[in-house]
């Protein structure tokens, strides 16, 4: 084959790819938001997996990326409104305990510290960043989708914080979410990439984390093991496992 012949069928290749996948996009691209949600939520396991993934607890191994140090990390959710997480690291041990408007800060199982404001929004944004497909459905009417070249943002927002949830358009899963939140004049984001998507049982979930704040690397995060549970309420913040 002459160089000309190569130079030709090669251009021919890639604008067919270029074609291919413009068009792709542009079929989803006309996709409403509530289509789009709908697709997630299938694309996660179905709307009936998902009502049973509500409430569920997560054991991760940390790789603290400041200094390579190895931690573990316990993570008890209820969705849409309650969220308990223990970090702990050979250094230090820290716990957040989120329901509703309410948050606590736990520091070496001891010291006992409500939160406000920055601190509070800093665990608001913490569970909204975990919403499963189903919660961020029901949570529609707030929402708004913004379509882009390479995919789709989904804008939630709310009690003075924000989490944008970037979707692939190729096979709908959120691959980032980007948490916004203001620190007295300064703007500040949390982000988190999501990898290795697994099924636990019929729900599909990440089981890698890379973690970002203000543009540093924290964390990774490496899911050991999940349970799925539902949880009723006994008392003022006092639940037990059904």
């Amino acid at each position: 084959m002459n160089k000309e012949k190569w130079m030709f069928k090669t251009i021919v290749s890639i604008l067919a790819v270029f074609i291919l996948s413009t068009s792709l996009f542009a079929e989803n691209g006309d996709i409403s938001k509530e289509a789009l949600l709908s697709k997630i939520v299938e694309a996660y396991g179905g709307e009936a997996a998902l009502t049973r993934a509500l409430g569920y607890i997560q054991h991760w191994r940390v790789i603290r990326s400041s200094d390579g140090v190895e931690g573990e990390e316990t993570r008890r959710v209820t969705l849409p409104e309650r969220l308990y997480v223990n970090l702990k690291y050979p250094d230090k041990e820290e716990a957040r305990v989120l329901e509703g408007d309410v948050g606590i800060k736990i520091f070496d199982k001891r010291v006992k510290k409500q939160a406000f404001g920055p601190m509070l929004d800093a665990m608001k944004l913490q569970l909204l960043r975990i919403y499963n497909p189903l919660v961020l459905e029901k949570f529609s009417d707030r929402i708004e989708m913004v379509s882009q070249q390479n995919g789709y943002i989904l804008k939630l927002s709310g009690n003075g914080v924000e989490c944008d949830y970037y979707v692939d358009p190729k096979n709908f899963r959120i691959e980032k979410t980007v948490g916004k939140l203001k620190i007295g004049p300064t703007d500040m984001e949390f982000v988190t990439l999501y990898k290795d998507f697994t099924r636990y049982g019929s729900v599909l979930m990440p089981s890698k984390e890379i973690k970002y704040a203000g543009g540093v690397q924290t964390a990774v995060n490496k899911l050991l093991d999940m349970e799925f549970f539902t949880l009723k309420r006994v008392s003022d913040h006092r639940y037990e496992r059904i």
